[in-house]
């Protein structure tokens, strides 16, 4: 089973045990307070970027 431990780099929260629980363990943890010194294997970790709008003027033209 895998648990929460503080990270002694960083301070955040990071893991411990076998990591086939990650991504239970990923998601109680509150946003911001995770440890990123380790990867989190098997979790899909969201991007904080948001996506980069296309300008209209180099768009893909429409056919018309």
């Amino acid at each position: 089973m895998c648990y929460r431990v503080s990270c002694k780099e960083c301070g955040n929260f990071s893991w411990g045990g076998c990591g086939r629980h990650l991504t239970t363990l990923y998601s109680s943890i509150e946003k911001g307070k995770h440890c990123m010194c380790r990867p989190w294997p098997g979790v899909a970790i969201p991007s904080d970027s948001k996506a980069e709008k296309v300008p209209a003027s180099t768009a893909a033209p429409t056919g018309i």
